[in-house]
């Protein structure tokens, strides 16, 4: 005798929802040296509102029992536009049974919406013309950046120069990000008995230029140094979703499984940010 357990599709491939600290821990936007997380995106929405103090109060000195005057402060909010990363990927049937590739493969999708995450935030293109927007424009290619140039040998002095103009203009720089070929170049920097500049090779210290980190990311462009402030870059994001079917592959009997988040980010004042360009000559 034959026995038929009747049962959803949905019972046997759940749909899944994670916080995004759970799944993609990694992503440059939830550094909290490069951006703050303002906001928690809900469902599928287009727009985050934050808000954020445009003109700071001003504080004053006040006679015992006297009337406290208006600090003059202003308050304003800056809309974050949200993006929604996707990935599929298919399987067989037979690999869900195992441990060992589900986990592989939830590895690899993990990095996969990290990559992709962390491309966006640095350099996802601003459309041109009637170009609909493919998501938040990246933060080196947003208007009002302030940019500099600097020799190979004088990036250090460059990075002083963008940690005091932003300062300068407000804010409190919180990390410089590289890429892995600047990040070499930055460690075998030599000062005139050519001892190393930055680190002790022997060890594997952290790279810091002027008590800033230096947070090392594939997706920064080469020959560019990018000094940032995190409370000036402002972020939301909302939880991970994992969803799966066998409907559309059902003759190959496998299953496809599908990772979706949506992100948002925005600076508050791009000019207090800082690209350094590397060049031949400054």
């Amino acid at each position: 005798m034959t026995t038929m357990t009747t049962s959803d599709q949905k019972s046997l491939y759940p749909d899944q929802v994670f916080t995004y600290t759970e799944v993609v821990p990694e992503a440059l936007l939830l550094n909290p040296a490069v951006a703050t997380i303002a906001g928690e995106i809900e469902g599928d929405k287009p727009m985050v509102r934050v808000p954020y103090i445009k003109t700071d109060p001003v504080a004053t000195f006040v006679a015992e029992g006297a009337e406290i005057p208006d600090g003059g402060g202003m308050l304003d909010e800056v809309t974050l536009t949200t993006g929604k990363l996707a990935l599929l990927i298919q399987r067989s049937n037979e690999s869900t049974t195992f441990n060992m590739p589900s986990q592989l493969i939830a590895a690899g999708v993990s990095r996969a919406i990290v990559n992709q995450a962390d491309a966006a935030l640095l350099t996802n293109a601003k459309a041109t013309g009637s170009d609909e927007q493919n998501g938040p424009v990246g933060l080196l290619n947003i208007d009002g950046v302030t940019t500099a140039t600097s020799a190979p040998n004088d990036i250090v002095d460059a990075v002083a120069d963008a940690k005091a103009t932003i300062g300068a203009k407000g804010a409190t720089p919180t990390a410089v990000i590289v890429g892995y070929e600047m990040e070499a170049a930055l460690r075998k920097l030599k000062d005139t008995t050519r001892k190393a500049l930055l680190i002790d090779p022997t060890r594997s210290d952290a790279l810091t230029l002027h008590g800033l980190p230096v947070i090392v990311n594939k997706a920064m462009p080469d020959k560019t140094l990018f000094v940032v402030a995190a409370a000036e870059i402002v972020a939301a994001a909302g939880p991970v979703k994992l969803n799966a079917s066998d409907a559309a592959v059902f003759n190959r009997d496998s299953v496809q499984q599908r990772a979706t988040w949506r992100i948002g980010y925005k600076p508050i004042h791009a000019d207090r940010l800082v690209k350094i360009t590397v060049t031949a000559t400054a």
